[in-house]
């Protein structure tokens, strides 16, 4: 182990040897700096913030630019994010095209709303203690202000699910939800919904026929064909408009690189 040592260590010395000569007759110096991250509670699968030049990134971009591309009679503002099953990446996929929205789209005002009042999830991933929700609001009629969170995001503006309410579908299909709606409509430019997947519960249908369009995340190698179509027949018997669809874990080749899309 010790003439292993010594050779590694010898080779090294002789390559910074190499890289001095270089630098001096070259006329420069070389500092290999490391950036410090600062240090943060949102999850490193929300690569829209943590790495917003990856190929992962550029992939919510094109999806915000689809979006905004979209014919349609009337503008897309309000748009429902939702899967077949549980597990497909809606609410991670919810996020980045959140802050990707947030981040490109000229100061345009944006707002999440975690709709999962069954098994939210975004202030988890986002790094903040809810107190007050959506379910507090159309419930009881909580104040708003007190439930709107600044997660120091430029233009984004962040509405936890809050308490788990026992008729969490009824709520959805409220008469106050709908106004709700009418209210965010007036106030911010895109509205993103993280709703519940829709075979198991009723809660994506009511709200996808409330707002503009319906897109379904569908995860690589696991979503069956026939769970997918079942998924769309219950989003259109609801009365839903489906936008598209997302395709979550896909695994392509960029030469010399393998990225996973999450």
């Amino acid at each position: 182990m010790g003439k292993i040592t010594n050779a590694l260590k010898k080779a090294a010395e002789e390559r910074l040897q190499k890289i001095e000569k270089f630098e001096e007759k070259a006329g420069m110096k070389f500092e290999f700096v490391v950036k410090k991250r600062l240090d943060s509670k949102i999850d490193p699968r929300i690569v829209s913030l943590h790495e917003p030049s990856s190929s992962v990134a550029e992939q919510y971009k094109k999806l915000r630019t689809n979006i905004q591309a979209i014919d349609s009679k009337y503008p897309i503002k309000a748009i429902t994010i939702t899967s077949s099953t549980h597990g497909e990446g809606k609410t991670i996929t919810a996020i980045n095209l959140a802050i990707s929205m947030a981040h490109d789209l000229h100061n345009k005002k944006i707002i999440l709303v975690d709709a999962d009042m069954r098994r939210g999830r975004i202030s988890k991933y986002l790094g903040f203690k809810e107190e007050v929700g959506l379910s507090d609001l159309l419930s009881n009629g909580a104040n708003v202000d007190d439930a709107l969170v600044d997660i120091g995001i430029a233009n984004l503006t962040v509405l936890p699910s809050g308490k788990s309410p026992h008729n969490p579908a009824e709520l959805l299909g409220s008469p106050q939800s709908k106004n709700f709606i009418k209210v965010l409509k007036s106030k911010y430019d895109y509205i993103i919904f993280d709703a519940p997947p829709i075979i198991p519960v009723t809660d994506a249908g009511l709200l996808g026929a409330q707002t503009d369009g319906v897109i379904m995340v569908v995860q690589t190698n696991r979503t069956q064909k026939g769970v997918l179509k079942h998924g769309e027949g219950l989003l259109r018997q609801a009365q839903a408009k489906i936008l598209g669809y997302i395709l979550t874990n896909l695994q392509y080749h960029i030469p010399g690189y393998l990225y996973r899309y999450l």
